[in-house]
């Protein structure tokens, strides 16, 4: 663990206003508190891991790396290890990060190592892009060693940046970072990434004025943006769940199964068309509109 300076970003020429929520009537999919209208964490604590798959539960941690900052976004701590999974490590995952079975052969488990982890994390917020994987892999790892760990509260910069930047090409980590004027060297690289999401941390913080543990991304509000005008196919799984979602809504037949020829009127009345199939992608975002009214009239009619 050692103390370092922090990792310098592009900043506007200005910070923008600390606000109060902002989100909805900014047309934006969601809400998030001002800086300035939250109290202020003690401490960020930014992680990322590379790992042996992507199922957490199952999947294990090969190499992590953490830099924890105090509330003004000063960096405070950076530390970053290899860890020695329970099973070899699969070559699709190598393929990923570089990390094979003989780069783990000498280093810890993660529990010899999770005393350490644990107290770069304590009392701090936990920041990573994409925070529902990481924190699902650190979980499983720690309560494989016998801990439970609960963050104090959680910030993913990803949903984050899916709500302040809806309609941006794409949100991955290193496109955010090359938007913002962010140096990212050695994506999936643990270290790396970690570095780069703690400068996306700042800006947040810094130029967005923004508390980004108050993210709330509304996702289906942030999917309608993003298809709003796209003419591109909806995809088959776009498609079955309008019928899923038709079920839910009580569109059907005598016999319970899903009444298709009202599930067209439907795609009709709100689209002009009746080919349920060759539904666009943002038509396919109104239809799910539709069908979630009906869903929350059914329950409300349930409850009457």
């Amino acid at each position: 663990m050692s103390t370092t300076a922090a990792i310098p970003v592009t900043p506007r020429s200005a910070p923008a206003p600390a606000l109060g929520a902002r989100g909805a009537g900014e047309g934006l999919p969601g809400i998030v508190r001002g800086r300035s209208e939250v109290p202020a964490p003690a401490a960020y604590a930014v992680f990322d891991c590379e790992t042996t798959g992507t199922t957490p539960g199952v999947d294990e941690i090969v190499s992590l790396a953490i830099v924890r900052l105090d509330a003004g976004a000063v960096e405070t701590a950076r530390y970053a290890r290899i860890v020695r999974p329970s099973r070899p490590i699969p070559a699709e995952a190598t393929l990923v990060h570089g990390i094979g079975d003989g780069d783990v052969a000498d280093a810890p488990r993660f529990a010899e190592i999770a005393a350490e982890v644990l107290g770069l994390l304590d009392g701090a917020v936990f920041v990573a892009h994409n925070a529902g994987f990481d924190l699902a892999m650190l979980q499983h790892a720690f309560a494989s060693a016998g801990i439970d760990y609960e963050p104090v509260a959680v910030a993913c910069t990803l949903d984050a940046f899916r709500l302040l930047e809806p309609l941006a090409d794409d949100h991955r980590l290193q496109s955010i970072c090359a938007r913002r004027g962010i140096a990212l060297k050695g994506a999936h690289e643990a270290l790396s990434d970690v570095l780069a999401t703690a400068a996306l941390l700042r800006v947040l913080l810094l130029d967005e004025g923004v508390a980004p543990e108050t993210v709330q991304l509304d996702h289906a509000a942030y999917m309608r943006l993003r298809s709003r005008g796209d003419t591109r196919p909806a995809s088959q799984p776009q498609i079955r769940r309008v019928f899923g979602m038709a079920r839910s809504a009580g569109l059907l037949r005598r016999d319970g199964g899903v009444d298709r020829a009202q599930v067209v009127a439907l795609v009709a009345r709100v689209t002009g068309g009746d080919d349920v199939d060759s539904l666009t992608r943002a038509q396919v975002q109104d239809v799910y509109d539709a069908l979630e009214l009906l869903i929350e009239q059914r329950a409300a009619a349930a409850h009457a």
